[in-house]
């Protein structure tokens, strides 16, 4: 349903809790195998969960390397601070 330019579904909750994200919305954010819940005192959002690779594109692989470098680095830090 759309409501001012927003779209709206109305989705079933399983008995576990579990919701089918239609197929519109998973195809329109590319929402592959995990996303991300939000929850704050009046909402709850759904964010696409993002590989490095997904949003650095070509230099993924690059960025990766220098985000572990990173945290290696602050490992260290810890360590030394100890």
């Amino acid at each position: 349903m759309i409501e001012g330019g927003i779209l709206r579904y109305v989705v079933k909750v399983s008995k576990k809790g579990q919701i089918v994200i239609p197929v519109e919305v998973r195809r329109k954010f590319n929402i592959g195998d995990k996303v991300v819940i939000i929850v704050d005192e009046n909402s709850i959002r759904i964010i696409p969960l993002r590989s490095l690779e997904e949003l650095f594109g070509v230099d993924g692989e690059a960025m990766r390397e220098v985000a572990k470098e990173i945290v290696e680095e602050r490992l260290e830090e810890i360590k030394r601070e100890k």
